[in-house]
């Protein structure tokens, strides 16, 4: 019975890592990214911004930067770029083992403001 009590914190420790892991985003799009939200495809309804305490300008034309967590799956994204005076959705979005990969071929729809 001991050894089970001894094992506990060990995997509390090795799970509570995975949990914490954002979604790595790779930006190819052509434009610096300021905010980042998903919604469920079709459904307009957006959640926080991903990238909410990462800075102005964090994620810059190809780079990389890991945000919040989105569980695997298609969303829809909105993305922002406010000093560029952009607001664009994109359709359909793969988010796979962690990662989204952003380019210009996802069929950004400008937004008005």
């Amino acid at each position: 019975m001991k050894h089970y009590f001894l094992a506990l914190p060990i995997l509390a420790a090795l799970t509570v890592p995975a949990l914490a892991a954002g979604t790595m985003v790779h930006n190819q799009s052509g434009l610096p990214i300021d905010e980042l939200s998903a919604a469920a495809p079709g459904t307009k309804a957006w959640g926080p911004n991903l990238m909410e305490g990462l800075g102005e300008g964090s994620l810059e034309a190809g780079m990389s930067h890991e945000v919040a967590a989105l569980p695997d799956g298609t969303y829809d994204l909105r993305v922002s770029a406010p000093d560029e005076g952009v607001l664009c959705v994109m359709s359909n979005v793969t988010v796979k083992d962690g990662t989204i990969n952003l380019d210009d071929r996802q069929g950004w729809h400008h937004q008005p403001r």
